[in-house]
C-alpha cells in the first residue's frame, strides 16, 4: 500500500513569503529551529525565545501583499497567519508551538509556528537516499516507511532536521477551509513494510 505524504511548503511563486530582519551576528530562526530539532530532538523552545521581526518579501512576479496563510521559507520554523491557526486549531496546537513574531501587518495577524510532533521509527534507511555527517543525516530523497507513520496529519522525523510532513487528511482540510499560499505540488510515497 502506498500512501501519500507530502512536505508543508509554502507558494513561493504567487505570493509573498516571510524572511527574519536577523540582527548582525545572530543566528537567524531558520538555523535555531534547525538547532532545535537535531540537538533538543524538535522540542518547544524555553523562556530563551524572543518575537523575532519577520519582513515581508515580494513574490516571483515582484507584488508583496499579506493574503498569505503560510510562508515556510525559514521551514522548519514557519509564518501561520490568524486564519490558518483558527481553522486548523486541532492539528497544529497539539503538534507544535506557536510562538509569537512582530511584522508590519496593520490588518493581519501572524504567528510563528515550530512542530514538535516527532515520529520514530518513520525513516526507510534503505531506500531513502542521504549522506552521514557528523552531526547527523545529510537527506537528499526521503521515503517514509507507511507502517510506522502513526499521526493523521503532521509530524516530523527524528532524521530530518528541515523537514515537516502533512497527510492527505491534512491536504484536504486545507482545501476545504480554503488556506492561501499552502502547496502541495508533488507527494512524497509512504510505503509499507
Amino acid at each position: 500500500m502506498k500512501t501519500k505524504i507530502y512536505l508543508l511548503n509554502s507558494d513561493l511563486s504567487d505570493y509573498s513569503s516571510f524572511i527574519e530582519n536577523c540582527p548582525k551576528g545572530q543566528e537567524d530562526m531558520q538555523g535555531r529551529a534547525m538547532d532545535r530539532a537535531l540537538y533538543h530532538h524538535w522540542q518547544p523552545f524555553g523562556e530563551e525565545y524572543q518575537p523575532v521581526t519577520m519582513e515581508l518579501c515580494a513574490n516571483d512576479y515582484g507584488r508583496k501583499n499579506y493574503q498569505l496563510d503560510i510562508s515556510g521559507f525559514t521551514a522548519p520554523f514557519y509564518v501561520l497567519s490568524e486564519r490558518a491557526l483558527e481553522a486548523l486549531s486541532d492539528i497544529f496546537l497539539p503538534r507544535g508551538q506557536v510562538l509569537p513574531i512582530i511584522t508590519a501587518s496593520k490588518r493581519k495577524k501572524f504567528w510563528g509556528y515550530f512542530p514538535t510532533n516527532v515520529l520514530k521509527g518513520c525513516f526507510d534507511k534503505e531506500k531513502s537516499i542521504y549522506k552521514q555527517w557528523p552531526n547527523g543525516l545529510m537527506i537528499e530523497h526521503v521515503v517514509l516507511i507507511a507502517d510506522n507513520i502513526t499521526d493523521e496529519y503532521l509530524f516530523t522525523i527524528e532524521e530530518d532536521i528541515r523537514r515537516v510532513f502533512v497527510t492527505e487528511k491534512f491536504k484536504q482540510r486545507v482545501e476545504e477551509a480554503g488556506l492561501l499560499a499552502f502547496t502541495f505540488p508533488d507527494h512524497l510515497v509512504a510505503e509499507t513494510s
